[in-house]
């Protein structure tokens, strides 16, 4: 489920970390000016926003990544990286931000396309209204305005997870008595 974007930072990754977290753009952006010693958030990488959502009870799951992007060159700290994503599966394809969302595909995702993150949930999405509205709103192709970004690359698509989620998906807790 996504919540409303709320907050007065307007960039996409903030945008994207409110709308999965459910907290004001404004203290997605502090976090990561916290984590990553910046002085202003005016873009994210992957590694950031994965950091900022991890902070606010989010772990990654699952990933796509595009063919040409598996370098991670648009990753701003390799060591967070490979922190962060060291055991999550991935899977390489390419495919549009329209074709990625037609099947609906289930959970909570991040998704970033031609330098843009979108948050995406259960058939909604939510944006800083550059491309779709701030409030979560069903995503299709058949709606004009999302037709027109609907051919846009993805470079990487992160599946996000609860905290609690992830613990009770790997497995019973062993205790030593």
């Amino acid at each position: 489920m996504l919540h409303r974007i709320t907050g007065r930072a307007t960039k996409c990754g903030p945008s994207a970390i409110s709308a999965i977290a459910g907290v004001p753009t404004h203290e997605a952006a502090a976090v990561i000016r916290r984590l990553f010693d910046r002085h202003a958030v005016n873009g994210v990488f992957i590694d950031e926003l994965t950091a900022a959502l991890e902070e606010f009870g989010w772990t990654p799951d699952y990933a796509l990544r595009h063919p040409k992007y598996r370098e991670r060159c648009h990753a701003r700290r390799e060591e967070v990286w490979d922190r962060i994503f060291a055991d999550v599966p991935f899977e390489v394809r390419a495919v549009s931000l329209g074709t990625f969302l037609d099947p609906a595909p289930a959970g909570t995702w991040a998704i970033s396309a031609s330098h843009h993150f979108v948050a995406y949930a259960d058939g909604f999405v939510a944006d800083s209204a550059a491309w779709f509205p701030r409030n979560p709103a069903f995503g299709s192709r058949a709606i004009p305005d999302h037709a027109r970004v609907a051919l846009r690359r993805v470079r990487e698509a992160v599946r996000f997870v609860p905290v609690s989620s992830a613990a009770a998906h790997s497995g019973p807790i062993q205790q030593e008595c």
